[in-house]
């Protein structure tokens, strides 16, 4: 059964101990105002240490004017409500669930050659050499319905460590819940990992490298050199 934002601050608070809340916007429980203060800071945190599976979202980008023409052949505009980009896509994957899946459930050359695709963010601008792009990317807001069962009891965890202070001012007890949301951190990557096929993503451009920009070598008609 998925869990609500509410239950995991609950499930949190239980971990102090402290006393569970009914209601996040109830200003009179100092639970539940340092739970809502805390909460969207503990999940943005733990979405940058891994590339979960979850809460991905794919959209295609509206082109706008190229103000770096002799660098990248085309520029588009970033959609809203974007949290994380992760990487862009050919024309014909706007699913998550495309998945670019190649011969007997391993990644094919399709997903290897999106992962090398160079691009550059700058402002709410992203440039790039493919046309038509799709963007890959981890929104502002995800779901909770989303986590697997091992990531919300990181989520726990890692929010319970930030609690204990404001509330108990016990270090003591802090230092167990960082332990603790330290394992649990790797148990849910392996978790993560055991669930999602593995490829090698790790080349990068020499003339990436030097620029600091997503990888990839694409030509200006989108074809790859």
């Amino acid at each position: 059964m998925a869990r609500s934002i509410l239950d995991i601050c609950n499930e949190a608070l239980g971990e102090l101990p402290a006393e569970t809340i009914s209601d996040l916007d109830d200003e009179t429980k100092q639970s539940a105002r340092h739970c809502k203060r805390l909460y969207r800071g503990v999940i943005s945190d733990l979405l940058e240490v891994y590339d979960w599976g979850f809460g991905k979202e794919r959209q295609a980008m509206a082109v706008i004017a190229n103000s770096r023409p002799g660098e990248w052949a085309f520029a588009y505009a970033l959609p809203s409500g974007i949290g994380t980009p992760l990487r862009i896509l050919p024309a014909g994957t706007a699913s998550p669930q495309a998945g670019l899946i190649g011969f007997a459930g391993t990644v094919g050359v399709a997903a290897q050659l999106a992962a090398m695709i160079e691009y550059q963010i700058a402002g709410k601008t992203l440039y790039t050499n493919l046309p038509d792009a799709i963007l890959e990317y981890v929104p502002e807001e995800v779901q909770v319905a989303s986590f697997t069962s091992s990531f919300a009891r990181l989520v726990v965890l890692e929010l319970a460590s930030r609690l204990v202070m404001p509330i108990l001012n016990d270090a003591t007890r802090q230092r167990g819940l960082m332990q603790m949301a330290e394992v649990q951190r790797q148990r849910a990557i392996a978790d993560e990992a055991n669930r999602t096929p593995d490829y090698d993503d790790d080349f990068v451009s020499e003339r990436a490298r030097a620029r600091g920009v997503g990888v990839g070598t694409l030509d200006t008609h989108g074809l790859f050199r």
